[in-house]
């Protein structure tokens, strides 16, 4: 599949400056000399004779240095140019078709400020070195080193302690094989907005210091593995606008402080073994628009203060046990 052609221009302004060093141009030939795909139209204009910074397709530089790099390619990563591109700042080779494992010499991109690997088909566990990997065939936990690119602002894994990197506003993990327990260093990502981890095999309890993220808006954590009781601390989250912590092994009772999510709108606890009565304090979630509860062992009967939210458009609660009250104090 063709990639989506730059891509990261959505990001970020473009810079184009020619003449870009023949070592760089002469390494990615030798890298492309690799590739499965060489009759590959798209980059027919990768020759010495040509300028690598104008001319080459997915090639960008700045001040005469290649420092962004977009490409359809068929292949592995095993022969890429990592020591001889050392401004090389922005690479974007997600929906490709790479193998493989990922080098550790990914490590040797100390300039990188925005990488993105997704979508291929990377297999073996993620080198300490790595940055960002989602929708690929990886296991294994996620590396502490990764804390070290403080520069980052964007991961996309869509790996253990990201305490280092104040900046970063996306972490997106989900929909890979990773495993083991949540670093409780996240919750020192003040800046983070978004963090999605779902669709993995995490396992462990929710770190209580998720607690900390207070500009966090959207807080994925459905489809895992993970146990023991909903942290009290998420209610400090008060700009959150969608959480969602279903389908795992989660226990014990509903926070009250969840009421404190006055801005929350999507709140999913299904799937759960969730226990107790449903919170009258959820009632405050005025802004609430979709509320599953379903699935679970609550009992005990369903708050009235439930009827005051006047913006639920879908509410599960069945598969519980639950008693309803008089429909006619809800306004039903």
């Amino acid at each position: 599949m063709i990639p989506r052609i730059f891509y990261f221009l959505q990001f970020f302004t473009l810079f184009t400056v020619t003449f870009a060093s023949t070592e760089e141009a002469t390494a990615l030939l030798k890298w492309k000399a690799t590739f499965l795909n060489q009759n590959n139209s798209l980059l027919a204009s990768w020759t010495l004779s040509t300028d690598s910074c104008r001319d080459w397709y997915g090639v960008m530089c700045f001040n005469g240095r290649i420092n962004r790099l977009n490409n359809s390619v068929v292949g592995t990563l095993y022969d890429f140019p990592f020591s001889s591109l050392p401004f090389l700042q922005y690479v974007d080779l997600s929906m490709n078709q790479f193998s493989g494992i990922i080098p550790p010499a990914i490590g040797n991109l100390t300039n990188l400020v925005y990488l993105d690997l997704s979508s291929n088909k990377f297999s073996g566990k993620i080198p300490p070195q790595i940055v960002s990997l989602s929708h690929s065939k990886l296991s294994g936990s996620i590396p502490a080193e990764i804390g070290k690119i403080k520069s980052l602002e964007n991961l996309f894994l869509q790996s253990n302690n990201l305490s280092d990197l104040p900046g970063l506003k996306l972490l997106y993990l989900h929909s890979n094989q990773l495993s083991g327990p949540i670093p409780t260093e996240l919750g020192n990502l003040k800046n983070l907005n978004d963090m999605k981890l779902s669709h993995n095999q995490l396992s462990g309890s929710i770190p209580t210091t998720l607690g900390d993220l207070i500009g966090l808006k959207i807080l994925y954590l459905h489809s895992n593995q993970l146990s023991g009781p909903i942290p009290s601390e998420l209610g400090n989250l008060k700009n959150l606008n969608d959480m969602e912590l279903s389908h795992n092994q989660l226990s014990g009772s509903i926070p009250t402080t969840l009421g404190d999510l006055i801005g929350l709108k999507i709140l999913y606890l299904q799937s759960n073994q969730l226990s107790g009565p449903i919170p009258s304090e959820l009632g405050n979630l005025k802004n609430l628009n979709d509320m599953k509860l379903s699935h679970n062992q609550l009992s005990g009967s369903i708050p009235t203060t439930l009827g005051d939210l006047t913006e639920l458009e879908i509410m599960y609660l069945h598969s519980n046990n639950v008693l309803v009250p008089f429909l006619v104090s809800w306004g039903i």
